[in-house]
């Protein structure tokens, strides 16, 4: 597995705005993402901690905007025919340099504060620049002092047509789909992508999401760690602080008692968005909600291998499994599917939750659907068939399972 997982990220490595690093697909995806490059960190630090180093280094420098935002992506030169398509799909998502007006959950920062902890030797220039982008998100992105990250657009969560936002998008067709993100696009670019303009000019969509907040708060967690064992106190009692109030805004808006996970908030309509996926399960792997409750909480409720409604025979799916087929030709994010991110998530829960038993059979499975399928974009938690992205060259995210077995 390690040898096949080096081969695959060989031939995803790429070197472009004087960096190197790599890229989910080579073929259908050309672009530096920000989440895909954090999980290709964490992945490649049981390969080659100097590749895992560069690649966050890359993704810092190539990606961080004047703003100080982390932009959700960068087009590869040479790519300009994607980039016309993606514009014309979803309109205006692109700044005038070329990186993109939306954001990522931050997996890239909490990678950064991940390697330091487990290597202090290291400088702390990555701490530096992941600690930039958290605090951008948090001048840029709140309506209210401590609050929850406000996501502008339902690509920001990287589930961009999970379930959660359907009372908000028109997901009855895939035209229907990309009318909607279109519309959002044109009405936040005319207000500057700017949070409060945005809203004051009837802007649809603010929304605090469980996948955006959860790795938010194990970002800010990690960094206060990383910071105090590199000895700046000062850093690590802010971004302590910080976390606190994050995890008290979550418990407040986005926890849902009847669902027992976390759930997104419609900061425009002011009410809970009451939809069971697995981005509610990663705030539990979060040191605050291991203290608080929530976190056992959640784990009983949703990963216990033999009662989770999210659990299949193949993998832990990111939606409840009901037998929804998976179209890959339409919406992702549907259905009965499993990505490796999602495994990745449960697994991480399951290790800080000491659910050690539960956590090695996620990573099982994920090893078992690399050897049925291949490194595939998504795959059926219940057949394990592979679907999207790598059918030629393979695609990176299941690579995490490295990250799972070290």
């Amino acid at each position: 597995m390690e040898q096949a997982c080096r081969e695959m990220f060989a031939a995803h490595r790429v070197e472009a705005f004087g960096a190197r690093f790599h890229v989910p697909a080579a073929r259908e995806y050309s672009c530096l993402f920000a989440w895909d490059s954090g999980y290709h960190a964490l992945a490649l630090r049981r390969l080659d901690p100097v590749l895992a180093d560069q690649e966050l280094r890359s993704l810092f420098a190539v990606n961080t905007c004047d703003d100080g935002l982390l932009a959700h992506e960068r087009p590869l030169p040479g790519a300009e025919a994607r980039t016309a398509l993606v514009t014309d799909w979803l309109g205006p998502i692109y700044r005038p340099d070329g990186r993109s007006w939306l954001i990522d959950p931050p997996v890239g920062a909490w990678a950064a504060a991940r390697l330091y902890l487990e290597d202090m030797s290291r400088d702390t220039g990555l701490l530096e620049l992941a600690t930039r982008t958290l605090e951008a998100v948090d001048r840029l992105r709140l309506l209210t002092p401590g609050g929850a990250p406000v996501l502008l657009h339902p690509l920001e969560s990287g589930a961009d047509v999970s379930p959660l936002f359907d009372s908000l998008v028109d997901t009855s067709s895939r035209r229907a789909l990309l009318a909607a993100h279109k519309a959002f696009s044109q009405r936040v670019a005319e207000a500057g992508y700017d949070l409060h303009r945005s809203l004051a000019a009837g802007h649809a969509f603010a929304v605090s999401d469980p996948v955006f907040c959860g790795w938010h708060l194990l970002a800010l967690e990690d960094l206060a760690a990383a910071w105090a064992r590199a000895g700046d106190a000062a850093q690590a009692v802010r971004l302590e602080a910080r976390a606190r109030s994050l995890a008290v805004a979550m418990v407040r808006d986005l926890w849902s008692p009847d669902l027992k996970m976390f759930v997104g908030y419609d900061q425009i309509g002011g009410r809970r968005l009451e939809v069971a996926t697995l981005g509610g399960i990663i705030a539990a792997a979060s040191r605050g909600m291991i203290a608080s409750g929530h976190a056992a909480t959640v784990v009983e409720a949703h990963l216990n291998p033999a009662t989770s409604r999210f659990w299949g025979p193949k993998g832990v799916a990111f939606n409840p499994l009901d037998g929804r087929p998976i179209d890959p030709r339409a919406l992702l994010w549907r259905g009965d599917v499993v990505w490796g991110a999602t495994q990745y998530w449960a697994h991480l829960v399951l290790m800080r939750n000491g659910r050690t038993e539960a956590a090695g059979l996620a990573a099982a499975q994920l090893s078992g659907l690399i050897e049925q399928s291949g490194f595939r974009e998504f795959y059926s938690a219940v057949t394990g068939e592979g679907f999207g992205a790598g059918l030629e060259g393979g695609f990176t995210w299941p690579a995490l399972v490295l990250d799972m077995v070290a």
